[in-house]
């Protein structure tokens, strides 16, 4: 049994060594740091604050899925380790001074085993988040859009040999992305729509109407619809974005929550905020900085985008 747990142990320390020695690795990595440094200079000349990330809080995403639930107790409490930033953009945006904010956030969503194969999912990432006051989501749609042609383009033109190496050409300026909605797709092509949809296209897309959390806004004039939106890679890469205008209003919170299935005493206080007409009217969304860098570097799996293998399931040492 002691030999088997050691030559269990060795071929983990090898494969560790293994994807941490590859040569394309710092390749990858120039990449994803001029990700990183295109979408900062884009935040600053479109005058967004940036805020520091939060990685433990008593509240955090609830998600659409099921994950493990990463949380410690400290100080006589609950913390949630950060599945992202959302109700702490909101939050964030009370103050009257703040119109628009931007955060590097490192998340943690400890996927279960169905996530291991899809070539999409870490259970530790990292999204560039951002939220707007007072705007809507056609707004942050085409906030993003042009986001993505200057990160590309700023790419192309600092990095043109990594580029050519790791994509095989350049990047594109996308003009008019395709906006799709998800029941129309899913009566076309059955339940692995989006999936289909993404190998089928050749620019990103849009992708409307999800039902799903509850600070996802419905709309009030057409109830069972909601103002949320993800933007999707083609060639098969999948989601890149998900946002959405939020829910504000108190009694519409309350609702959402009860259809959902949310646990309201966990909001108390996010809800008694929200009461008191606290919450701004604000609409934002979250890329993922690997997927980007996945697709922009064409690899098969987002794991090839880290030096420490973050793989759901897959056993690590490091």
């Amino acid at each position: 049994m002691t030999e088997e747990v050691t030559l269990t142990q060795s071929t983990v320390l090898d494969d560790t060594v293994s994807h941490l020695s590859r040569a394309s690795l710092p390749k990858i990595l120039k990449v994803q740091q001029g990700i990183v440094r295109a979408a900062h200079d884009f935040m600053f000349r479109k005058g967004l604050t940036q805020l520091m990330p939060l990685m433990l809080s008593p509240i955090t995403d609830p998600l659409g899925n099921s994950v493990v639930d990463a949380s410690i107790g400290y100080a006589d409490q609950r913390w949630s380790l950060t599945k992202s930033m959302i109700f702490h953009k909101q939050l964030a945006l009370m103050n009257p001074e703040l119109n628009s904010l931007y955060i590097v956030s490192p998340n943690v969503r400890l996927e279960f085993s169905d996530r291991a194969a899809t070539g999409r999912h870490l259970f530790e990432f990292t999204q560039i988040d951002f939220e707007f006051k007072g705007k809507d989501r056609f707004f942050v749609m085409e906030f993003m859009e042009e986001l993505v042609n200057f990160v590309f383009r700023r790419l192309n033109e600092e990095l043109p040999e990594l580029i050519l190496e790791l994509r095989g050409e350049l990047l594109p300026q996308y003009e008019k992305w395709e906006v799709c909605r998800t029941e129309k797709l899913e009566a076309a092509l059955g339940p692995d729509y989006e999936q289909i949809k993404s190998e089928e296209a050749t620019e990103p897309f849009w992708l409307l109407n999800h039902k799903r959390e509850f600070y996802d806004k419905e709309d009030p004039k057409k109830p069972g619809t909601y103002l949320n939106y993800d933007m999707i890679w083609p060639e098969g890469f999948g989601e890149g974005l998900s946002g959405a205008e939020r829910e504000h209003e108190y009694r519409q919170i309350k609702k959402r929550m009860a259809e959902v299935g949310t646990n309201q005493q966990a909001f108390a206080h996010y809800l008694e905020v929200a009461k008191e007409g606290g919450i701004p009217k604000t609409a934002g969304g979250g890329f993922g900085v690997e997927r980007m860098t996945r697709f922009i570097c064409r690899l098969k799996d987002v794991n090839e985008v880290t030096v420490f293998s973050r793989k759901p399931f897959a056993e690590a040492i490091f």
